[in-house]
């Protein structure tokens, strides 16, 4: 039996069906949304985002049984749904508003969620360049970061070219997280260091380093990364080059669906022995999707993926599927070369932007680069403090990676 209810002073109209246990409401426009009971149920904790400590500590967060939830009566007033619950289970509200974006039933639950701009090396050669100054300015620092946001990469001039610099750039982004090297970690080539052994990095600068991510053999690497330069190489070798990942296993989606969904579905082992007391591993998919078949990461490092321990049938489609993945990614036109200069800065997503770097001379002259990470959990959350205090409705959702619900902040 399905009840309803409406108010003149709201578009919305509300009905239930006790047998199914699912609520609709009706927007006026064509549109409407069908709601289990139990997720209102659970949705009544929604406004203590995270803080279970505001409740009684003998009660957990999870709903009744589904099975035993029945509506008295539910209605539409001043922007709220409210329901009554039989057997005594009390009163819950919701904002209409956050319900607008309830999709749990739909085949369209990745609209919630932000999607990445994909882009090629023609795009990426029009990156505008952010001021120093605009990440003191809440509004450009917004258009920065929703630039890091959309496309993974966003470039910055103008800093000063000093030690320090990046640590007070990079508060604006979250705090700092510590990795293998460190918070701060000094990607630096002086001629007088070359002794051969192989301790520093101008040790292999004759030597090219392939696009890749940084510590995959993490079970969650660094985020959001940050290189700052100091000294550039005197003679203008050693470009920063970085590829969009995403844009390259969606090609490797629509060129080899097989190779796509092994990379996508079979996770393979990534390993780091620095030392006898560092051994490092983690087993995890190259490409990440969510529930919704989106591409949400990439996770490769050619230097840290020993050989393949998978089943004898797997092993040869899965290297053929690495090798037509690395096609894409080393491909010219996907390779944006950036020769950073002095003061220079270049912020990426290390979840989706592999990185790399062209070969030069360490007798030639210093280089020297800064490098840090934040991870992107707290980069999202300055991204949506940023949008909500400048009247952002738009951008400061909550930035969900894995395809699942999400909805805007609000009493539910």
């Amino acid at each position: 039996m399905t009840n309803m209810t409406a108010n003149s002073d709201n578009a919305a109209v509300v009905s239930f069906d006790q047998v199914e246990r699912r609520l609709r409401l009706d927007w006026g426009t064509g549109e409407h949304v069908q709601i289990p009971f139990i997720w209102l149920r659970h949705a009544r904790f929604f406004p203590l985002m995270g803080r279970p400590e505001q409740l009684d500590p003998r009660e957990h967060l999870l709903p009744e049984e589904p099975s035993e939830l029945q509506i008295e009566t539910a209605r539409v007033s001043a922007g709220e749904l409210i329901v009554e619950w039989r057997q005594g289970r009390g009163e819950t509200r919701h904002q209409l508003a956050a319900l607008r974006d309830f999709n749990g039933a739909s085949t369209e639950t990745h609209r919630s969620c932000h999607q990445p701009i994909t882009w090629l090396t023609r795009d990426a050669l029009n990156f505008q360049y952010f001021d120093a100054a605009d990440i003191e300015d809440p509004a450009r620092r917004l258009d920065l970061f929703v630039q890091l946001r959309d496309y993974g990469i966003a470039l910055v001039s103008g800093l000063p070219a000093e030690p320090g610099t990046l640590e007070s750039v990079a508060k604006h982004f979250g705090p700092v997280r510590r990795t293998h090297f460190g918070e701060l970690f000094d990607i630096r080539s002086r001629p007088e260091d070359q002794d051969g052994s192989g301790q520093n990095i101008g040790a292999t600068a004759a030597n090219s380093q392939a696009p890749h991510s940084d510590e995959t053999w993490r079970h969650s690497p660094p985020g959001i990364s940050l290189f700052h330069c100091l000294l550039a190489h005197p003679g203008g070798e050693g470009a920063s080059i970085f590829v969009d990942g995403i844009g390259a296993a969606q090609a490797l989606k629509q060129q080899n669906p097989e190779s796509f969904k092994l990379l996508a579905s079979t996770p393979l082992l990534f390993n780091a022995e620095r030392n006898a007391q560092e051994r490092f591993s983690a087993r995890a998919t190259v490409i990440a999707i969510d529930s919704d078949d989106q591409i949400r990461g990439i996770r490769i490092t050619d230097r840290t993926l020993p050989p393949l321990d998978l089943p004898i049938a797997l092993i040869e489609p899965a290297y053929r599927a690495l090798n037509e993945f690395y096609r894409l990614l080393l491909s010219p036109q996907r390779c944006f070369e950036c020769l950073l200069k002095p003061g220079q800065m270049i912020v990426f997503d290390n979840h989706r932007v592999l990185h790399g770097r062209r070969a030069f001379d360490p007798l030639a002259g210093e280089r020297w680069l800064q490098q840090l990470s934040v991870d992107r959990e707290e980069f999202q959350n300055r991204l949506r403090q940023l949008a909500e205090a400048q009247g952002r409705s738009d951008i400061a959702r909550w930035q969900q990676d894995g395809g699942a619900l999400s909805v805007p902040r609000g009493k539910l």
